[in-house]
């Protein structure tokens, strides 16, 4: 196959008819199959999340450079505000970013058998941040960023398979959401009758390691170690968490199987599950390095996870408030229109 980008991967087609497999062959044991297949996933979607942040300190690292040397006005690019807001929020950003890769990493290490969850929002979390960053910093490098041997060129074009590769984003949403509210709907007898077993496992290569750890990981008890420093910031995230729940839980009650088609609301549900997911390993990592090294000797990541946490907060109480507040019938509505039309369907007059 000729791709747009990641030109040295040698991508075929492979098919198998009629294969049988010697008994030597096998991996596992017969009908591990499918277990064997999640593992490969899971390591996949972490590999990816932790493997952009790498990539995306080295974009960092070309866009300072330029902006440091490169002048208007007789003042470094450097020096503008929004030259500098750009910046900022891609450190911080990845901070966040790489603290979630840290954490989730670290739950293999300690022997975590289902991480499917973790791994899942690690991998959807830092590969649309990735994107943002690489199309932030090809703004920043101007007109020589468009040149087809620039290396921001290559990473525009390699990079825009992220999203896709291990399950596509917006799969990999709806596999978080529906097993968040699964679990919910497992804890009340009312809503036991609830089945969202089924779309879980239509999704594809996902499903019956899912055992809810959004709820048992994510729980505000589980940031009673938090420093002081921090302690804004942690309470904002438990009350975050009530809120999620809250919210599920009013979803199930509104809409019952249905909720399996709500997509717009299985996006909300995750997106503000994966920021939760974030500010907490943002907060043990910074917590921990305060304690070893002192608040004061740890300044620039004080204000950096602070920055990180606060907008995230601002994201999650942003995606709750649109369940209750949207314009998603208007939105299905367009959309309709638009394919009974082929396309764009207003005239000028």
């Amino acid at each position: 196959f000729d791709t747009l980008g990641l030109r040295g991967n040698d991508l075929r087609k492979l098919t198998f008819t009629d294969v049988r497999v010697p008994k030597e062959n096998v991996l596992g044991e017969p009908g591990d199959g499918f277990r064997i297949a999640m593992a490969t996933l899971n390591n996949g979607r972490m590999s990816l999340g932790t493997g952009v942040v790498g990539g995306t300190k080295a974009l960092i690292e070309q866009a300072i450079e330029h902006t440091s040397e490169r002048e208007q006005f007789g003042v470094p690019l450097a020096d503008f505000e929004l030259v500098e807001d750009k910046i900022a929020w891609m450190v911080s950003y990845l901070y966040g970013l790489e603290s979630l890769a840290y954490l989730t990493t670290g739950l293999v290490d300690a022997g975590v058998a289902d991480y499917s969850l973790e791994s899942a929002m690690s991998k959807v979390a830092a590969t649309e941040f990735n994107w943002y960053a690489v199309n932030r910093v090809f703004q920043l490098l101007g007109g020589a960023a468009f040149m087809a041997d620039s290396p921001i060129a290559k990473s525009l074009r390699d990079t825009r398979i992220f999203p896709i590769f291990e399950g596509a984003n917006d799969v990999l949403r709806a596999f978080i959401a529906l097993n968040g509210l699964k679990v919910v709907a497992e804890e009340y007898d009312d809503l036991r009758g609830i089945n969202l077993s089924d779309p879980i496992r239509t999704i594809g290569t996902i499903a019956e390691f899912v055992r809810g750890q959004i709820t048992r990981r994510l729980r505000p008890a589980g940031l009673e170690s938090v420093h002081p420093a921090l302690a804004k910031q942690a309470d904002a995230v438990s009350d975050q968490t009530k809120k999620l729940r809250a919210a599920v839980e009013s979803l199930l009650r509104r809409y019952g199987k249905d909720v399996r088609s709500r997509q717009r609301h299985q996006k909300r549900l995750a997106d503000a599950a994966t920021d939760i997911y974030a500010q907490v390993a943002t907060l043990s990592r910074t917590s921990a390095l305060f304690e070893d090294q002192g608040v004061e000797a740890s300044g620039q990541e004080k204000f950096i996870a602070h920055s990180f946490c606060d907008r995230a907060a601002a994201r999650v109480e942003s995606q709750l408030r649109l369940i209750d507040h949207n314009d998603d019938d208007a939105m299905h509505s367009i959309a309709r229109l638009a394919y009974n039309h082929g396309g764009y369907g207003p005239r000028l007059h």
